[in-house]
């Protein structure tokens, strides 16, 4: 996957529309009931910004950011700031033989049919580890890039790894134009700008 670990300006995707999408085909039966297939197992997230007005340094930065993507070509990190958040979740229970374990979040649903997600793009400096809830504050490293907790030492049986950490969405870009208007002097403006969250 070709990917740039940066950032996308916190201040424009703070005004983001957008989440989580199911992928379902829906085929109506000649009985009327109906039948319903999954297409992905996972969410595939998508957003909307509007960059409007911008006006100088911004409009700059913005531009650059566009340009070092080359449109749809790279991806970079988002920060969805409805959802940025691991807090104490389980990831793993040891078993005394297994060291790597994937972060993820488990988000829970009435009638026990709970949705796990991989988190794969970890803020740098913000995890916490414990073991059966006692902080490990040394014995393993995090690969902020695939989300992946790796132990020196395999956690011992039936010890519970929980993590907590802030993470970021992989996007794009769903564009190659930059189809901006200029409303007046130095003035900028670019709508409907959709991002799209990428999978490695």
């Amino acid at each position: 996957m070709s990917f740039h670990d940066i950032q996308f300006p916190t201040k424009i995707s703070y005004g983001a529309v957008g989440g989580p999408r199911f992928s379902t085909t829906v085929q109506t039966l000649a009985s009327g009931h109906e039948q319903r297939n999954i297409n992905w197992s996972a969410a595939r997230r998508e957003y909307q910004v509007d960059i409007s007005p911008s006006r100088g340094s911004e409009w700059e930065a913005l531009l650059d950011f566009f340009h070092a993507r080359r449109g749809r070509a790279y991806g970079f990190r988002l920060k969805d700031f409805s959802d940025f958040e691991l807090t104490t979740g389980e990831v793993g229970i040891g078993d005394g033989a297994k060291t790597d374990f994937q972060i993820c979040k488990i988000y829970e649903a009435a009638g026990n049919w709970p949705h796990c997600r991989d988190l794969r793009k970890i803020v740098p400096e913000t995890t916490a580890v414990a073991l059966d809830g006692v902080p490990a504050l040394s014995g393993w490293s995090v690969d902020n890039g695939s989300g992946m907790i790796t132990f020196d030492a395999p956690p011992a049986l039936d010890v519970v790894i929980t993590v907590s950490c802030e993470f970021d969405v992989p996007v794009r870009f769903d564009t190659d134009l930059m189809a901006a208007t200029i409303p007046g002097p130095h003035i900028h403006q670019w709508q409907s700008v959709t991002l799209v969250e990428v999978r490695s």
